[in-house]
């Protein structure tokens, strides 16, 4: 049984071994990217250093010839593809390959966590499009050296020796964690910054000069500003106030822009409150107009969708203008009746729901002047 199984694995070596063993001379590898399958980008440096420290094993390699960077973009100009592409796109890889004149193509994946990075270098042979993988994990420059020495040894059949114990340097602590930059814009005068809780200074008032943090840790921190009451932002739809503030990721030497967006709040209340305003005059197109019934909805502080519907229903056969209005909101419905009187201005005041109806005719002038304004009552003045 252990003889069959030895012979099993003596064959199983020489098949992974045969690509390489076929070849006459050195083989021919084109390296395509590094790839960083983490969301962290600060740990994008250690793109950097995985390709280098391969480069560096494969130029060292006996029997493994690596293609030049220049006829790799060369090659990508002329198919107008991307570097970072190939990694993904199978089909256009074997073709770049193909045009190279390269045995295997070969590209790495990396994942630093922990103090440690997986490193997986992965191949494929041009000719036969089959792909193999090498993964291996640990902190140090060591970890890719092994897995080059598997992706060698797979294209030659001969395992080197890229791995130094004297000198294997931690690759994932070499974070940029040079400091960086605020730019705050904002259009309050002198209202209160604050990063992650403490006072920084005053905004500048002028919306074209930002006030610059300067200094700030790489990682996650937040900015708010704060202008006392009355000012901040509304959360929708169930209409609360608070400052503004922001939370943001600052990578290593990085300048990062951000805007204010606080707002006078009885501007943004005025916004919500009205539903709907209009004023034209009884004569030439307002004439249609005012028969055409008007649809429109809002969302309450529930977040419930709110459907409101007006028909005023103008009759003026008489001589006299006449509005007949129907107010519709949400299952209930109200009507009421104004009718145009020379010299005075007439007007009547409803409310259903939470929609609020002014209406009024003004025949003081010799024009007889309509004015329609429907507001939420759910929403007003002062109200934070």
């Amino acid at each position: 049984m252990k003889q069959s199984r030895a012979l099993a694995l003596l064959a199983f070596l020489a098949l992974a071994a045969a690509p390489a063993l076929a070849q006459s001379g050195a083989v021919t590898v084109a390296f395509t990217a590094a790839r960083n399958l983490d969301v962290d980008p600060r740990t994008d440096y250690v793109g950097g250093l995985v390709q280098g420290l391969v480069l560096y094993d494969l130029t060292r390699a006996p029997g493994v010839a690596l293609v030049d960077r220049s006829s790799l973009d060369r090659v990508l100009a002329e198919q107008e593809l991307q570097l970072s592409g190939l990694v993904d796109d199978r089909t256009s890889a074997l073709k770049v390959g193909k045009l190279l004149g390269a045995d295997y193509l070969v590209s790495a994946d990396f994942l630093a966590m922990a103090g440690e990075v997986l490193v997986t270098i992965r191949v494929t042979n041009v000719a036969t499009g089959r792909t193999g993988a090498f993964a291996e994990r640990g902190p140090g420059e060591n970890t890719v050296h092994r897995a080059a020495e598997s992706l060698v040894e797979y294209l030659t059949g001969k395992r080197p020796a890229f791995a130094d114990p004297e000198g294997d340097r931690n690759i994932v602590n070499l974070k940029d964690e040079s400091p960086g930059v605020v730019a705050l814009h904002s259009p309050l005068i002198r209202a209160e910054i604050y990063l992650d809780g403490n006072f920084v200074g005053y905004t500048t008032g002028k919306v074209d000069v930002p006030f610059v943090i300067e200094k700030v840790k790489p990682g996650r921190h937040v900015v708010r500003t704060t202008l006392g009451r009355g000012f901040g932002v509304v959360k929708l739809p169930e209409i609360s106030f608070g400052d503004w503030e922001e939370a943001f990721e600052l990578s290593g030497g990085e300048r990062k822009v951000l805007r204010d967006r606080t707002r006078d709040w009885n501007s943004v209340l005025y916004e919500l409150q009205r539903i709907h305003e209009d004023d034209f005059y009884w004569e030439g197109d307002a004439v249609a107009k005012a028969a055409e019934p008007l649809a429109v909805s809002f969302v309450d502080r529930k977040g419930a969708t709110v459907d409101v519907r007006l028909e005023l229903r103008p009759d003026d056969s008489s001589g006299v203008l006449v509005l007949s209005p129907r107010l519709t909101v949400g299952a209930e419905t109200g009507e009421w009746k104004l009718a145009a009187k020379k010299g005075e201005e007439v007007e009547i005041e409803a409310t259903l729901g939470l929609v609020k109806l002014e209406l009024s005719i003004d025949n003081r002038y010799g024009r007889v002047r309509v004015e329609i304004d429907l507001e939420r009552t759910d929403v007003w003045q002062g109200m934070y």
